[in-house]
C-alpha cells in the first residue's frame, strides 16, 4: 500500500515539474520571440544553409532538392529554441522571464528593440527603471555568460544542421566527401 502511495506522490510531483517546465518553456519562447533572438537565429539558419548551397555548387544539386532540404528549418528552429530556453533557465527564473516579457511586449520595449532612436524621455525613464530592478540587474550581470552560451549553442547548432543536411544529400546519392 505504501508503494502505491509513493508511486502516486511521485507521479504528481513529476506532473507538477513537467507543468512548470512547460510553462517556463512557453514564457521563455515568448521572450525569445519578443526580443528578436529567434529572428536572429532564423538569419543564422538562412546564412548557414546558403553557405552549404555555395559549398556544394560544384555538385550541380537541383534547386528542388535544396528546397526540399530547407524543410528542416522548422525542426532546426525548434532545436535551437529548446537550447536557448535551457540557457535562459540557467540565468533567469520564471519571474524574471515574465518581467522581461512585460517589458518586451510593451510599446516602450518594442521601440527599444526595433527603433531605439525613437525612444522618448518617458520611455528611457521606464527602461532605466526596469534595469534597476532585480531582473534588470540580472540581465546586465549575465550578459557575458549568456553571450558565451549563445555562441556555443550557435556553433553546435550550425554543425548539427550541417550534418543533417549533409546526411540527407548523401542519402539522395550525392557523394560530397
Amino acid at each position: 500500500m505504501k508503494s502505491i502511495l509513493f508511486l502516486c506522490v511521485g507521479l504528481l510531483f513529476s506532473a507538477s515539474v513537467w507543468s512548470q517546465s512547460s510553462a517556463y518553456s512557453t514564457a521563455a519562447t515568448q521572450c525569445l520571440e519578443s526580443n528578436g533572438t529567434l529572428a536572429y537565429y532564423e538569419t543564422i539558419f538562412d546564412a548557414c544553409f546558403k553557405q552549404m548551397q555555395n559549398q556544394y555548387a560544384k555538385y550541380n544539386i537541383p534547386s528542388e532538392t535544396w528546397t526540399e532540404l530547407k524543410t528542416v528549418k522548422p525542426s532546426e528552429m525548434d532545436k535551437v529554441n529548446n537550447k536557448l530556453v535551457e540557457a535562459y533557465s540557467d540565468f533567469f527564473t520564471m519571474e524574471d522571464v515574465q518581467n522581461m516579457n512585460a517589458l518586451y511586449g510593451s510599446k516602450t520595449g518594442q521601440t527599444m528593440l526595433n527603433n531605439p532612436n525613437a525612444l522618448t524621455k518617458k520611455d528611457k525613464k521606464q527602461i532605466d527603471n526596469f534595469y534597476k530592478t532585480a531582473t534588470g540587474k540580472k540581465i546586465v550581470s549575465s550578459q557575458a555568460g549568456m553571450k558565451e552560451k549563445m555562441q556555443v549553442i550557435s556553433d553546435f547548432w550550425c554543425g548539427d544542421m550541417y550534418k543533417t543536411v549533409n546526411g540527407k544529400l548523401e542519402a539522395k546519392g550525392y557523394s560530397i566527401r
